[in-house]
């Protein structure tokens, strides 16, 4: 049966930022997030992230970031944010599975994977900026 949240309502021109190494993971969030009306990009790590960005118009209203991942983790991603600027023009709300790991100075807030659906869309709603 396909996801059909009753909580949201759809988010139209605002778009998303969803850098996640594990791809079943991604694309999962992806689908979901996409059938909520959302425009949703992906990037597999920090480094494939500022590589997505730079190909932008602008900054996504809301990015959601792994904190643990191969070649640039979210640590490093939000340091270079921050040292260009970026993270002003946009908010960063960290999904992870390690709730002990510090959160990097800056960002909205953190949600726990398995992240809940019905949190998730409520988070996203609260935290992206319109466009």
């Amino acid at each position: 049966m396909p996801y059909r949240a009753s909580v949201s309502i759809p988010q139209h021109r605002v778009t998303l930022l969803l850098v996640e190494n594990n791809e079943d993971v991604r694309e999962a969030l992806r689908e979901i997030l996409q059938s909520e009306g959302y425009r949703v990009l992906t990037a597999v790590n920090g480094q494939d992230a500022l590589h997505m960005l730079s190909r932008q118009e602008r900054m996504p209203s809301l990015i959601l970031l792994d904190l643990v991942m191969p070649v640039m983790d979210g640590h490093a991603f939000i340091e270079h944010l921050r040292g260009t600027g970026a993270l002003a023009l946009t908010r960063v709300l960290v999904l992870t599975a390690h709730p002990t790991l510090p959160l990097p100075q800056g960002v909205a807030g953190r949600l726990g994977k398995p992240v809940k659906l019905e949190a998730l869309l409520d988070a996203i709603a609260v935290h992206s900026v319109r466009e």
